[in-house]
């Protein structure tokens, strides 16, 4: 038998009389646990004291996968959560459905204090916690915090490399791809190369416009933008953005000046239309106040000259009620009360239908053009807002 064989079999045996003192009902740490609980033996540091230690295999915060021994159940008894978000009292459940004998299942953190039921499995991952079977408590010692630990300082260590080669490289324009690659080649993804690319911008190491349409300065990235060859670099690269800026203002210019011809065309109909508008209605107000006037006139005429008040009092009396019927049938039909300005605008507006009909004029592409306006003036400041380039 070799040596390899034979502490494989060392560790076998211990593991099963381990297990065994566990299980039994004598020697058992929970029964001793008991018993010197019975005798008042049992001191605050033997409740908090961890009698077995596991560790938690799961790779990623949130996550548990432990082996551990239950009373009911007899070996190692596997319990594994996988969600997330997932809390304490997910994992207490969990035990309880595994081991229907335990009557208490507690967490709680290696100096005692228990841990609420609400606390989330990715916070009690990211620490050591004992779970207490009964009176047994057993030590969770958790990876996952070590593991990230180890995969920031190697990434920063990769950066740190990435960040010398950009240092010492001596040319001035370097491809996209290229970085990329250099990135790839210490382990990182694009995601990471991303950020690694916009914290040396942030460091003033390097430049990159990855939001323009240049093809030649979105697949580049400026190397010590500082110098004066890089400067140089830079505005040769631009010359074609400024033309092609240059050359948009104007086309803007020239599609607003169109815009304001029309819009004053436009303008002018519709002046004519609301003076022509106003004429009918007018006339027709005096008309209808010359009309009231007369009547009245001859009213008066006629209780005071030619017949007597008791002739006049039934006629005008009807004509009262003729006039409380006319506005209550208005009323219904137009939903407005019969005032002088209801009436007024709704003659207005009906004649200005008719005269903008009359001359195909529509005030819908007066709004849009105007809008269209305001939007090539925004267009034309930021035009003028955009920075100019400085060589020093």
């Amino acid at each position: 038998m070799t040596s390899r064989s034979f502490l494989s079999l060392r560790w076998y045996s211990t593991s099963i009389r381990t297990l065994r003192v566990y299980h039994s009902s004598s020697g058992s740490a929970s029964t001793r646990t008991i018993q010197r609980h019975s005798n008042g033996q049992v001191s605050s540091q033997d409740l908090t004291r961890p009698h077995l230690s596991v560790r938690n295999a799961a790779k990623g915060l949130g996550q548990l996968d432990i082996f551990v021994p239950l009373p009911g159940l007899k070996g190692l008894t596997r319990l594994k959560i996988q969600d997330s978000s997932a809390s304490v009292k997910n994992l207490i459940d969990t035990v309880k459905e595994a081991d229907s004998s335990l009557q208490t299942v507690e967490i709680a953190i290696p100096t005692g204090t228990k841990v609420a039921h609400t606390v989330r499995l990715e916070e009690l991952t990211s620490m050591a916690f004992c779970l207490r079977l009964n009176h047994v408590n057993i030590l969770v010692e958790n990876d996952a915090t070590s593991i990230n630990e180890c995969t920031i300082r190697g990434e920063h260590a990769a950066f740190a490399s990435v960040k010398a080669e950009i240092e010492t490289n001596p040319r001035l324009l370097l491809p996209l791809q290229e970085f990329y690659r250099l990135c790839h080649n210490v382990g990182a993804d694009e995601t990471v190369a991303t950020k690694w690319l916009r914290e040396l911008q942030r460091r003033n190491l390097v430049v990159h416009f990855d939001q323009s349409r240049n093809p030649q300065l979105e697949n580049a990235v400026i190397l010590r933008p500082n110098s004066l060859e890089s400067r140089l670099t830079l505005h040769n690269a631009l010359d074609s953005e400024l033309y092609n800026l240059k050359h948009d203002r104007r086309v803007k210019e020239s599609e607003l000046m169109a815009l304001k011809r029309s819009l004053q065309k436009l303008q002018q109909v519709e002046n004519t239309v609301l003076v022509a508008a106003h004429r009918l209605p007018n006339a027709q107000k005096w008309m209808g106040l010359t009309g009231l006037t007369g009547f009245y006139g001859i009213l008066m005429y006629c209780v005071w000259d030619v017949y007597s008040w008791d002739v006049m009092e039934p006629i005008t009396y009807f004509i009262g009620f003729t006039a409380v019927l006319g506005n209550s049938f208005y009323s219904t039909i137009t939903k407005k009360d019969p005032t002088y300005s209801n009436i007024w605008q709704k003659r207005y507006a009906k004649r200005v239908a008719m005269l903008s009909q009359k001359r195909k004029h529509r005030r819908e592409d007066l709004i849009e053009l105007k809008a269209r306006m305001t939007d090539l003036e925004n267009d034309i400041l930021l035009v003028d807002g955009f920075p100019p380039i400085i060589i020093v």
